[in-house]
């Protein structure tokens, strides 16, 4: 595995890990193998008393696990083994490739992975959604540290979006492919399609034709799917795949069914003697059209390897600036957890000296009249909030520099408070 930036024991008060593989270390190919396990990956963290929590981003650029537990070490091994067990044997070996972030880096690489700096093409649009689809599918077994994570992430990228030119500039993978295709062969506009898939990614596919011009999409779905996707979409339903093909001027895959290839070599070559040329663009991780079919004269099959190699290199200023949002957003995160840490110290420090302040209150109350009495509670009070206000904030600087061990001891031995420490 691959350690990243620890800085776990200098900031306890972020008990998050992420692991996982990338298109920067992975093929296609892998991160579907994987993705395609994830069900069984969850089902043994399930099981897993060592992972308080958990969230799984999977999409066609990664497959990562972002953890909440006690113990570093046990996170990390509980979350590999659960991914060497539910690959093939002959594919465990891709756990080991694992990289790993560590607490303040698992931050950052997640509001720079929801932002669209991570991705294959930089500035990309469906990662937002990507991301918020992650934490809301894993609700029910996300831990409330990893939905505050979760929630830094997605407000961050959205103020990348809105505040830099990032989010205008940066296309998505299936921009990137369509682009292709319309630099090599023809314009979309008054063309037609044929959609293969009705997922989310889909829906994106089909709303990038519709602005590009196409005038028919037809839509295919190996599950059964297409009329239902039909109703919401504005696309026509087709169960035959065969005359689908042979009637498409440009077929998009992006199914990503597992199994053998949708659309094999033997479909491809029966449509090409209809048309001199027809593009194929494959988006799907898993592959849903016959590698093979490359080799046909007339087809152009353009993978999603082929889509990385040709995307836009970084956007300078507009990546400079997201990076800025993303420094301030991963500091803000930073700041308000280490609050929460620091809280039981403050509250026990704050019921220590309350108790005090509340009986001489009271002997004020018996001693003198209301209003006087009134006046002599409000003094307290107020002194000693101006008297507990740089401790306070001293415990907070501490919970961030990860002395807050420290200073409850201090509490401790000078004033005999004991801090109930949270879990």
């Amino acid at each position: 595995m691959t350690w990243l930036k620890d800085r776990w024991t200098t900031l306890p008060c972020v008990p998050v890990t992420a692991v996982g593989l990338s298109h920067h270390l992975a093929a296609p190919e892998d991160l579907a193998r994987i993705g395609d396990a994830a069900d069984a990956v969850e089902a043994c963290l399930a099981s897993c008393s060592t992972v308080a929590g958990w969230v799984l981003l999977s999409t066609c650029n990664r497959f990562e696990l972002y953890l909440d537990g006690p113990t570093f070490h046990a996170v990390v091994d509980a979350a590999v083994d659960a991914v060497r067990e539910a690959l093939a044997p002959d594919r465990r070996d891709l756990a080991d490739q694992f990289e790993v972030y560590v607490g303040q880096s698992a931050v950052e690489h997640l509001l720079e992975v929801a932002s669209g700096l991570d991705s294959m093409v930089v500035g990309e649009a469906e990662i937002i959604g990507q991301v918020r689809a992650a934490i809301s599918s894993g609700a029910d077994h996300a831990t409330a540290t990893l939905h505050r994570l979760f929630h830094a992430a997605l407000t961050t990228a959205k103020a990348v979006v809105s505040d830099t030119d990032l989010g205008a500039a940066g296309r998505s993978v299936a921009g990137v492919g369509l682009d292709l295709v319309e630099q090599r062969h023809f314009p979309l506009a008054g063309r037609r399609a044929l959609v293969v898939g009705t997922g989310s990614y889909a829906r994106v596919v089909t709303a990038a034709l519709v602005r590009r011009g196409c005038v028919d999409i037809d839509v295919y779905s190996p599950t059964g799917r297409a009329d239902a996707f039909a109703e919401s979409h504005p696309v026509v339903p087709v169960a035959d795949l065969a005359p689908a093909v042979r009637g498409a001027d440009l077929i998009v895959t992006c199914s990503g069914s597992s199994g053998d290839p949708t659309i094999g070599r033997d479909l491809l070559e029966a449509a090409r003697d209809d048309r001199p040329l027809l593009p194929v663009l494959d988006l799907s991780l898993s592959g849903d059209v016959s590698p093979d079919a490359a080799d046909l004269v007339g087809v152009d099959l353009i993978d999603l390897e082929e889509v990385g190699a040709h995307a836009p290199a970084d956007q300078g200023t507009a990546v400079l600036e997201a990076r800025e949002l993303v420094s301030r957003g991963v500091e803000a995160y930073l700041h308000l957890e280490s609050g929460r840490v620091a809280t039981p110290a403050v509250t026990a420090m704050r019921a220590h000296v309350s108790q005090f302040i509340e009986k001489e209150i009271e002997v004020a109350r018996r001693r003198y009249d209301p209003e006087t009495a009134e006046a002599v509670a409000r003094s307290l009070r107020r002194v000693s909030n101006s008297l507990l206000h740089a401790p306070s904030l001293r415990a907070a600087e501490f919970a961030r520099t990860g002395e807050l061990a420290d200073y409850q001891q201090a509490l401790r031995t000078l004033f005999g408070i004991d801090v109930e420490v949270q879990g």
